[in-house]
């Protein structure tokens, strides 16, 4: 099981990175859209050298620093979304309402920061655990761009957005 929902992260992991990376890359930057045509220009000529060559010194071993960063908010969605998963259950099957809940944890500070310390360390270790310790995300990259079934990962990627989607509708129809 574990095996399976590090597989999971690092595949929706793969899909934002993937993502990010042709809509700020590709899309966005002008100097890849005047590489692909030729100039006779030595300015237009230079600057394009030196956007790919800013963009090789800024890759580090195939991965761009920055839209990893911005990647890091999908596993924490996905990992606030199993916290959300366990509450929903827990109003379920206890039968209490949401918005009580919420008032006696905002009514009471210790209880807020101690919720707010919980969710923060959970968000934490799951994406420590699933994704950056000994750099696992490297590994799946790596397998991901070799067996190229692109179709299977976005489409977990899509269904796996969706049923986010609706299980904080729920959470929040609940309330």
């Amino acid at each position: 099981m574990m095996k399976l929902l590090e597989k999971y992260y690092n595949i929706n992991y793969y899909c934002t990175y993937k993502l990010l990376f042709f809509i700020f890359e590709r899309m966005l930057n002008p100097f890849y859209w005047l590489s692909l045509s030729k100039w006779d220009n030595r300015y237009i000529k230079r600057g394009i050298s030196m956007a790919q060559k800013q963009e090789a010194a800024e890759m580090h071993k195939g991965i761009n620093g920055s839209i990893i960063i911005w990647s890091t908010n999908t596993p924490c969605i996905i990992s606030f979304w199993m916290l959300c998963l366990v509450c929903l259950a827990c109003i379920k099957i206890f039968r209490v309402e949401l918005l009580s809940v919420l008032d006696m944890i905002v009514g009471n500070i210790f209880l807020c920061i101690l919720c707010f310390a919980i969710i923060v360390l959970f968000l934490y270790y799951a994406n420590r655990i699933f994704l950056f310790k000994h750099d696992k995300y490297r590994k799946y990259f790596a397998e991901f761009d070799k067996k190229k079934k692109y179709l299977l990962y976005y489409s977990i990627y899509v269904v796996s957005l969706i049923v986010q989607f609706a299980t904080f509708y729920l959470l929040l129809n609940s309330a």
